[in-house]
């Protein structure tokens, strides 16, 4: 049975919607320590502008999606 290679799983980075972690905290290993994902989920009108965007995001990556109809 031949092997394939596995790709490691890339962090997604939860406040630039989209993108990968980059590690832009000093410190930080990925999204699950991050101060500043701690502080934009921690504080209510952030954590909903947040929501939002990924709200309009995926909208907008529905929209791309080729229909199967």
């Amino acid at each position: 049975m031949p092997t394939t290679a596995r790709r490691r799983p890339v962090p997604q980075c939860p406040i630039r919607i989209g993108e990968p972690c980059t590690l832009c905290v000093p410190g930080a290993s990925g999204p699950q320590d991050c101060g500043l994902v701690y502080l934009v989920q921690d504080d209510p009108e952030m954590a909903a502008e947040l929501a939002r965007r990924r709200s309009a995001h995926a909208d907008r990556r529905a929209a791309l999606r080729p229909s199967t109809a």
